[in-house]
Formats: C-alpha cells, structure tokens, sequence
C-alpha cells in the first residue's frame, strides 16, 4: 500500500513547518517517524519528542494531541 498523492503532499507540508524556521522563536522539530497504517490507510507523522499526526488519505491532517 502506498500514500496517496493527497498524502504525500500533506506530509511535505507537515515537515517542512516543522523543520524549518518559520517565525521567529521557534525551534525546528526532528522528524522520529513516518507510518502508513495499512488498516485505515491513515499516515502517521511522530515529531519532536511531543507532536503526532494523522493524515488521512484525502490529505486532511490533524493532531493527536490533546488541546492542540
């Protein structure tokens, strides 16, 4: 199974904001993992010690954190 293109764009879009100096004060994120859920087809983002994604295969993202 493999991301959709909806994905993969979502995913770029993640990552670059997460390592890349966006506004001033804020510190890059190191990306831990990257995981396609062959149950649901959602892919999962690990970043930092702290911030988790799911992507869904439409593109649309959100975060697993509670109260982000």
């Amino acid at each position: 199974m493999k991301p959709t293109n909806e994905q993969t764009q979502a995913l770029y879009r993640i990552c670059y904001r997460l390592t890349n100096v966006i506004e001033r004060g804020w510190i890059c994120k190191s990306i831990e993992l990257v995981r396609l859920d062959e149950r649901t087809g959602n892919l999962y983002v690990l970043a930092g010690e702290d911030l988790e994604f799911e992507i869904e295969p439409s593109g649309s993202y959100k975060s697993l954190e509670e109260g982000v």
